[in-house]
């Protein structure tokens, strides 16, 4: 292999040295400038007359009085509330009927600070007649005083409040105290004076709107009258108004239930005492038992049973004595029950009488519905005429309780404002403008910021910190190296580094490039894993070794995944979670460097420990330089850790040691297991388990030959699908 170098290059670059110098050398010379224009401006702002400002301060609410808000009103005024209804307030503050009413007040005209044609000097002159300034004496007296008075007026509101607050400026520190509360007097003025003018074109409308539905209400009621006397549709009166057939329909209709219920109570009780005549049951029905023939009758039977009953005693049945007893209570039965029969017929006769009623009445109430049906339409009418009159007549209500509300306000002259002052303006002690300090300050800072930017612009135009700088550079030749076999070069810490070809290997500037060898098999094995990771979206790979496959000196298999990924386009990070460090002396060709030891401690933030691979454009984490912590396998930071690296990359590569994998194991969509051995060896099939009991990710079997050889084979899982 032949090297040739190339012609050097010539670059221009900045001493950054040799500009703070010349910026060291002027900085007497800029402070020096820097007190003198701090002096003048002090001086100049003494020399200016003191401008102050007072406030006075308005909130807009309902000024109406829960005792003489108007009928129907509520609470509170929608329309004063809202944000626009405020904005539209400011304006009105600042309106120029407002300013002229203010002017008037305070005598403007007779103030020099308003009328600025009686007093131009002579730069103001100069400047009008050049065109840089508008002469004041073009102007109206009015147009004059009313451009300073807006000059010095400020109005705006207070955030989230309906306050609104009046600012006035002025040489006079009284005047401006006196201007801002004139201000916010002839607001609440003009304010009442707007309500007057409504309220009076109000009385003046409803005055017009009562005389006509005067008349409007007793033509309807004149109508409703005409109409029910033409109609023969007269009101029974009543708390609920009927018409008079109506009304006789209602009672006819009771009457003829009277009737019908006298004759159905006749009926049942004739129909009742002759059953019991025919069964011979007792007689105990109210009419039978209150007759007074029926109640003699039966204390002479009483009677006689008693006596019977005595002689019982002493003579037998066939006693002249009792057989003359007993044919007395038997003619005393016979005349009981003529009794009860005669009563029989009087009830019978009583429900005939009854029924000849109900007839009648129905006949009366047959012809009352008749009637009632021949003036349905006209009642309807009737009706419609008199809601037209009771609208009228409460829309005339209406009207006349407003006017008479309108008329009180107005006579009594009490018409409150939408707003009231809660803070008067004061007389201010200290000047608004200038501020003699700050106003210093700034303009030194300024000139200060100015004068070292003069100084740095004039150094770097002048070419003096400007330096050239030849480099040159080596520029490999083509070179064809044989392919040897892959071996395991030894490190400076006794472990043996994965055999990574010169396909794997890019050079850094400064060393020559060596074209690459013929794909060796590991190479292909690796793509071929990488490539089966990026088809299934595996993101988190473990990679763990089988027992005693690092006998020899541990394979680099994580290192050289992370980079077959990274030739693969994807962003792809390593997580060494080994402290042999081997990792780190590959990638970044150095130990001692922070890793996740010290991001887990929190002694060191991401940006911190991620490197970049010296022969790939891979990162790698190294495994720091803390121990390891003794709450790493409790998994809660871990997993957060493993979470931010999972959002930020395409796939995180983790080379872990057995006793991590039941902690990262859920995490992990894919483990790489590398042995030395067959797929069937124990060793093997051990490392196998220890993954598969602690997750379910696709197992991928990486077996390396220690004479160089490498393949990948595909190993069945515990639940029966292969993994590459």
């Amino acid at each position: 292999m032949t090297n040739r170098s190339a012609a050097p290059s010539i670059d221009v670059e900045m001493d950054v040295g040799a500009l703070f110098k010349s910026l060291w050398r002027a900085l007497p010379y800029i402070i020096v400038l820097m007190l003198i224009v701090a002096a003048g401006t002090y001086v100049l702002l003494s020399r200016m007359a003191p401008v102050y400002k007072s406030e006075a301060t308005v909130l807009i609410a309902s000024g109406e009085s829960d005792l003489t808000r108007p009928t129907g009103a509520t609470g509170t005024d929608s329309g004063v509330l809202d944000e626009q209804a405020v904005a539209s307030q400011v304006q009105l503050i600042k309106s120029r009927d407002l300013a002229r009413r203010v002017a008037e007040k305070l005598n403007l005209a007779g103030r020099p600070e308003y009328d600025p044609a009686n007093g131009t000097s002579l730069f103001t002159d100069l400047l009008a007649r050049i065109g840089l300034a508008r002469n004041p004496s073009d102007s109206s007296q009015e147009e004059r005083i009313l451009g300073q008075y807006f000059s010095n007026l400020s109005v705006s509101t207070i955030e989230k409040t309906r306050v609104i607050a009046i600012d006035f400026s002025s040489t006079d520190p009284k005047f401006a105290a006196d201007a801002a509360n004139a201000i916010a007097t002839e607001y609440l003025a003009l304010q009442r004076e707007a309500k007057r003018d409504t309220t009076d074109d109000a009385t003046k409308w409803l005055e017009a709107q009562i005389a006509d539905l005067q008349g409007k209400v007793k033509d309807a009621e004149a109508q409703v009258e005409t109409f029910r006397s033409s109609h023969d549709l007269f009101s029974s009166g009543g708390t609920t108004p009927t018409t008079l057939p109506t009304q006789q329909l209602a009672d006819l209709s009771a009457e003829l239930g009277r009737a019908r219920a006298a004759r159905s109570d006749a009926e049942a009780k004739a129909a009742t005492i002759r059953s019991r005549l025919e069964t011979g049951a007792p007689l105990d029905q109210a009419d039978v038992i209150n007759s007074p023939l029926i109640q003699q009758l039966v204390g002479q039977q009483v009677t006689l049973r008693a006596q019977l009953a005595q002689l019982s005693a002493t003579l037998l049945p066939g006693h002249p004595k009792m057989q003359e007893l007993q044919a007395q209570l038997a003619g005393l039965d016979r005349q009981i029950a003529a009794e009860a029969r005669k009563i029989v017929d009087s009830l019978e006769a009583d429900a005939k009488l009854a029924a000849a009623r109900e007839a009648e009445l129905q006949r009366n109430v047959d012809q009352l519905k008749t009637r009632a049906s021949t003036a349905s339409d006209a009642e309807v009418q009737l009706r419609a005429l008199e809601r037209e009159a009771n609208a009228q007549r409460d829309l005339l209500d209406t009207y006349l309780r407003r006017y008479r509300e309108a008329l009180s306000r107005t006579n009594g002259d009490y018409l409150p404002a939408d707003a009231r002052i809660i803070s008067r303006a004061a007389v201010p002690i200290e000047p608004d403008f200038p501020k003699k300090v700050p106003l210093t300050a700034t303009v030194s800072v300024v000139f200060l910021l100015l004068a070292i930017a003069f100084v740095l612009i004039r150094e770097l135009a002048s070419g003096r910190p400007m330096r050239q700088v030849v480099i040159a550079e080596a520029v490999p030749a083509p070179a064809v190296v044989a392919s040897p076999a892959p071996e395991r070069p030894v490190a400076a810490d006794g472990h043996v580094r994965w055999a990574d070809d010169h396909g794997l290997r890019r050079m850094m500037p400064s060393e020559p490039t060596i074209a690459p060898q013929a794909m060796s098999e590991v190479e292909r094995s690796l793509s071929a894993i990488a490539a089966q990771v990026i088809a299934d979206k595996k993101r988190c790979i473990i990679v763990t070794l089988a027992e005693e496959s690092d006998a020899a000196g541990r394979p680099l298999a994580a290192a050289a995944l992370v980079r077959a990924l990274s030739r693969a386009e994807q962003r792809v990070l390593l997580l060494d979670l080994r402290s042999d460090g081997a990792n780190a002396t590959t990638m970044g060709e150095g130990s001692g460097l922070p890793g996740f030891t010290d991001l887990f401690a929190g002694d060191a933030s991401f940006a911190q420990v991620i490197f970049r691979d010296r022969k790939s454009r891979a990162h790698f984490i190294p495994a720091g330089r803390k121990p390891v912590a003794p709450d790493v396998q409790n998994g809660e930071r871990l997993k957060t850790i493993l979470s931010a690296l999972d959002h930020t990359y395409d796939h995180l590569v983790i080379d872990a040691p057995d006793e991590m994998i039941p902690v990262i194991g859920s995490a992990a969509q894919a483990a790489m297991v590398v042995t030395e051995f067959g797929p069937a060896d124990p060793r093997t099939v051990r490392a196998f388990n220890r993954v598969t009991t602690a997750s379910i990710a696709s197992i991928l079997l990486l077996m390396v030959d220690p004479a160089s050889s490498a393949r990948v084979e595909s190993l069945p899982t515990l639940d029966g699908e292969a993994a590459a």
